[in-house]
């Protein structure tokens, strides 16, 4: 038997540009192959006895490890929904509690100022502290010297840099350290109560001192304030 045209004639069926899995066999294909190559054998010279038998190994091996991708993809999407399902309940919990978490914005209410949180990594000569609007145009810089390594904490008093008082809104906080010629890392984040958890399609989002973080930012939490 010319095994090599049958396995051609049915390979092309399912590699056709409309099937669904261009040039992949999968289990069903690979029975449709056993099943051409038995009805289309020579009866003068019938298929080997022990191909035949390497075929149908290939193929149950084929339908074990289909059934392994199978249980590994079920339980990923049960594990998947676990860490969603905890997730949620954390979020839930932090209401009223005291968040520290990553964020380079802050909220400008329309009468007072607002603190800038930073952390650096070691001490720096030099720290410039820039603030921008929501188009990214620079509304205020501070420049500061000496500045210690660790929590440091800088209140911008709403006003940009001709001293006029800017509007309430979310603005933008960018902070650059130097000590000599090396570059001092920093990290600006938020402080305060979270009062406020909204599930949305980019994940859970809590609201700290008017500004929304995602969960996944936040680095410590502390006690019940309410």
């Amino acid at each position: 038997m010319d095994v090599n045209s049958i396995t051609s004639q049915a390979a092309g069926s399912f590699n056709q540009p409309g099937g669904s899995k261009k040039n992949e066999m999968g289990q069903q294909e690979f029975l449709q192959l056993l099943v051409a190559q038995m009805r289309n054998q020579d009866p003068i010279n019938p298929m080997d006895g022990t191909e035949f038998a390497s075929q149908l190994a290939q193929f149950n091996s084929v339908e074990q490890l289909i059934n392994v991708n199978s249980g590994l993809q079920t339980l990923q999407g049960s594990q998947d929904m676990m860490s969603a399902s905890l997730t949620n309940s954390m979020a839930a919990s932090l209401t009223g509690k005291q968040v520290r978490a990553l964020s380079d914005k802050v909220q400008l209410s329309a009468s007072e100022g607002t603190d800038i949180n930073y952390k650096l990594n070691n001490s720096a000569g030099e720290v410039e502290i820039i603030i921008r609007d929501g188009s990214g145009s620079e509304v205020r810089r501070e420049t500061m010297s000496g500045v210690s390594s660790g929590d440091q904490e800088w209140n911008w008093d709403g006003k940009n840099n001709s001293g006029e008082r800017m509007g309430e809104g979310e603005y933008y906080v960018e902070v650059n350290a130097i000590n000599g010629e090396n570059e001092v890392g920093a990290l600006v984040y938020v402080e305060g109560v979270a009062d406020k958890v909204r599930y949305s399609g980019n994940g859970v989002l809590i609201t700290v001192n008017g500004v929304e973080i995602p969960i996944g930012d936040v680095e410590e939490v502390g006690t019940n304030i309410f």
